[in-house]
């Protein structure tokens, strides 16, 4: 655990900046993942404390909790999560909820996601342009992300197809998800015959099971057009500078706060 003391006058103010990622509850997924990002964000001029969801020692109650005894007053989380699905709605505001209840002297903010920042789409296009095709050839480009289950947080699916609206590429582009209403496996392959070649983004945070369960349903789908998946995001250098501007839009005015922490 890490954090930073500030001291003015005499006085102690401690301040605790939280990344909270997914997570699993067993297996080693999670020491990957603190792995990865204490990498990503070493050299920041911010102290960040890592937590997830689903952990056995680690979860983000126990993080909390953790600062919260040691006399941190403040808390602010950074949900290492793209779009705003259930985790985002639902696990984080009740894991806030409850920690107010117990400790309702502390303040507690949460930054927006990930996937809407601005920066995000430039990740996406540094995908796209990593892809050799021929001029002559008519190309689409199709974005999937996880999307939404069970239906109830659609809010997800609408922020993904903003995010890739704002694309500034002269490729038809899509916006699909693994899972849900707009899922890839409704329509890729009448997309598909639209094209001579697709470029897939897996927009997720790392190539792992997911990714690879987008390329085994695609590779199990009826399609004749050259498929070219990029790389997904992979903890790519500017997720750091996105972090780092939630954080610190997290520390303006009130206009700019997301808080999570009424009681």
């Amino acid at each position: 655990m890490i954090w930073y003391t500030i001291r003015v006058k005499g006085l102690v103010n401690v301040n605790g900046n939280i990344i909270v990622a997914h997570g699993m509850r067993r297996g080693r997924q999670n020491q990957a993942l603190e792995a990865f990002i204490s990498e990503l964000v070493k050299d920041d001029i911010h102290h960040y404390h890592i937590a997830f969801l689903e952990s056995e020692h680690q979860d983000l109650e126990t993080v909390m909790t953790t600062l919260i005894q040691s006399g941190v007053k403040q808390l602010k989380i950074v949900p290492l999560l793209l779009f705003s699905a259930m985790h985002y709605l639902k696990d984080i505001p009740n894991i806030v909820h409850e920690m107010k209840r117990r400790y309702p002297d502390i303040k507690v903010e949460v930054s927006e996601p990930l996937g809407t920042h601005p920066l995000m789409t430039e990740i996406i296009m540094q995908r796209i342009d990593e892809v050799r095709v021929d001029e002559m050839q008519q190309v689409g480009v199709v974005v999937v992300a996880h999307g939404n289950i069970n239906g109830k947080f659609t809010k997800a699916h609408e922020e993904l197809q903003t995010c890739v609206q704002h694309l500034q590429i002269n490729k038809p582009t899509y916006a699909r998800t693994l899972y849900g209403e707009i899922s890839f496996i409704h329509d890729l392959e009448d997309i598909a015959r639209q094209y001579q070649k697709l470029i897939v983004v897996p927009l997720f945070l790392y190539d792992g099971r997911l990714v690879n369960k987008v390329k085994q349903q695609m590779n199990d789908m009826v399609i004749n057009t050259d498929i070219h998946i990029t790389p997904s995001i992979n903890f790519d250098p500017i997720l750091k500078q996105i972090i780092n501007d939630r954080l610190e839009s997290l520390n303006d005015s009130n206009e700019n706060i997301k808080a999570l922490t009424k009681s």
